[in-house]
């Protein structure tokens, strides 16, 4: 016989088991669909600020200005974008328990015996975060009621812009203090650098620098500037993080790579030389010329140093002053029309399949065991004492009756 007719013959012959047992366990996951309770999600999308442009938002948080995430980067092995790091913020036990506190998670869920953990572990259940490939951050979160699904993930976007806006005044604090202490210090020697050229200029009737030399010390002065601008930030990021955050282990190397150019600089023209790339040292300058040189040099250090201090100091001074939303919104979230659980479709159509092969897969099964009873009584009985071994754990045990006297 064709096994398909045969197939079809088995499937016939136990066709009202099929029926039965399909349209019943379809009928009862109608009902359980209906029983279970709705969730519904609501999500917010924000755009994050880009890598290089914004100097007010996250990568101010990471420091350097406007290229403080470029320097992350260039520390890190892998790459880390500014969505990456909004996920990070978002995902913190900090955000997470404010915005528990904020809308009441354990009031609104009646969390017995409520604490903080619990709080966090029941929001982070309901809560994903995910960043597209062009940037966008989603925050998705998951909730018995359409209100409060959109009332947890506004509240996401609230605490995230008051944590980055936080977050930029106190960095601008902290670089205002550290950089005002070192211009402080910077007024007295740029004072006597001023004076001591000036007083020697009046001397010996020096005026001008060779070209040669004066190019020299002109880049010499702007490395030293970046040196001590770079010192400051190490200062002051040092202040809000440990030693082993990598924008902190990225600054420590950029001053090392700065001092060993500046060594190059003070020391390659010669054993006291000065000059490496310009054919220029000050132990074959004449005596006059050379001093003059070593008080000019000392001039515009300090006065590079203070220009370039000068201006952070100012660009601190504003990021400690702003007070303006730092996220761009691209969409707030709204109370969802439709539930996302239960799918009652997706949910019935699965169990519909499900019983549909169960209920073909248990006749060809009862008609092997129908025909090996027969053919092979052997095998059959081998199937018989593995299903008796199976079921002894589960068979409860006779009590036996006391003996008679």
């Amino acid at each position: 016989m064709n096994r398909l007719v045969k197939y079809l013959t088995i499937v016939l012959k136990w066709r009202r088991f099929v029926f039965w047992n399909t349209a019943v366990l379809t009928a009862i996951a109608v009902v359980v669909s209906f029983i279970l309770p709705p969730r519904y999600t609501a999500t917010a999308q924000l755009l994050p600020p880009s890598d290089e442009g914004d100097i007010f938002g996250i990568t101010s948080l990471l420091g350097g200005g406007a290229s403080g995430l470029s320097k992350l980067k260039a520390g890190l092995t892998g790459a880390t974008t500014s969505s990456d790091l909004m996920i990070g913020i978002l995902s913190s036990r900090t955000v997470m328990q404010h915005v528990a506190e904020r809308c009441s998670i354990a009031q609104h869920y009646r969390i017995r015996r409520p604490s903080p953990e619990k709080s966090v572990r029941q929001l982070k259940g309901m809560t994903k975060f995910a960043a597209s490939d062009d940037g966008i951050v989603k925050i998705a979160v998951e909730a018995d009621t359409r209100e409060f699904a959109s009332r947890l993930a506004n509240a996401f976007v609230a605490e995230l812009d008051s944590f980055l806006r936080y977050s930029n005044i106190s960095r601008g604090h902290n670089m205002r203090l550290f950089i005002e202490k070192r211009l402080g210090q910077m007024d007295t020697s740029f004072a006597a650098a001023s004076e001591s050229l000036r007083a020697f200029q009046e001397a010996n009737r020096v005026t001008v620098v060779e070209d040669e030399t004066k190019a020299a010390i002109d880049a010499y002065a702007k490395m030293k500037s970046e040196l001590s601008l770079q010192e400051a930030e190490y200062e002051a990021a040092r202040s809000g993080a440990s030693d082993s955050n990598p924008y902190v282990d990225n600054l420590r190397r950029q001053i090392a790579a700065s001092r060993e150019e500046l060594g190059k600089l003070e020391h390659g023209g010669g054993v006291k030389g000065f000059g490496v790339g310009f054919g220029v040292s000050f132990e074959h300058l004449p005596v006059v010329a050379a001093q003059f040189a070593r008080k000019y040099m000392d001039f515009k250090v300090q006065e590079e140093a203070y220009a370039t201090l000068y201006q952070q100091y100012e660009y601190a001074r504003v990021l400690e002053a702003r007070d303006a939303p730092t996220l761009t919104v691209l969409d707030y979230a709204q109370p969802p029309e439709r539930k996302s659980f239960p799918r009652r479709t997706v949910i019935v159509g699965a169990v519909f399949i499900f019983s549909l092969l169960a209920g073909i897969a248990f006749a060809f099964v009862g008609e092997y065991f129908a025909f090996i009873r027969g053919a092979r009584p052997e095998e059959y009985q081998g199937w018989r004492d593995i299903a008796s071994e199976f079921a002894r754990p589960f068979r409860g045990r006779r009590i036996s009756s006391p003996p008679k006297p």
